[in-house]
């Protein structure tokens, strides 16, 4: 398994979903005294890392940031990461303009939660494998000539070695996907 890292803000059920994914069984031994056995219980994953950067505000204006680590200190330790929520809210503003119904103040919302997910699956597909992303392409020459090829263009799905190719509108919309998300 690669490695978990999870970076978010203080919502509290993020954790409960990482959770409820990401997580081993433990399960008590009998003691020997009467009565039942305790329950097993869900614990987090030994790989998972899990950080929450929270935020307080008053009147609009930034009181103090508190790093929490809900899971994996040592091993968020180990890695030299540090919590950081820079690149999801990033994320979140490119899935928030791309997608209208998860738009703020619009007429597009989704009435439907079976097809805002479809909408959400398509989006996330045609993100990783379709779409090349301008911060990880490959400069494959260094000439300033004019109409020479300079850059190999790259996807996340590229980056992550799960394709080998940009692909294109008709690869997108006719590859066969899991529907057990």
């Amino acid at each position: 398994m690669g490695v978990l890292c999870f970076f978010s803000d203080g919502f509290s059920c993020y954790f409960n979903a990482l959770l409820e994914y990401y997580h081993e069984i433990k399960i008590f031994p009998k003691t020997g005294q009467r009565g039942h056995p305790k329950e097993p219980v869900k614990e987090p994953h030994s790989e998972l890392v899990y950080g929450q950067m929270v935020k307080e505000k008053k009147n609009g204006k930034l009181l103090k940031i508190t790093y929490r680590i809900r899971c994996g200190a040592e091993r968020l330790a180990k890695l030299g990461f540090k919590i950081g929520t820079s690149f999801l809210e990033r994320l979140n503003l490119t899935i928030r303009q791309s997608l209208s119904p998860l738009k703020r103040k619009t007429l597009g919302y989704s009435k439907n939660r079976e097809n805002l997910k479809k909408q959400t699956v398509f989006f996330q597909a045609f993100y990783n494998f379709a779409r090349s992303h301008m911060s990880l392409r490959e400069r494959i020459c260094d000439s300033e000539e004019r109409f020479q090829k300079k850059w190999n263009q790259k996807t996340p799905g590229m980056a992550a070695g799960i394709t080998d190719h940009v692909w294109t509108f008709r690869e997108l919309l006719t590859v066969k996907i899991a529907t057990d998300l």
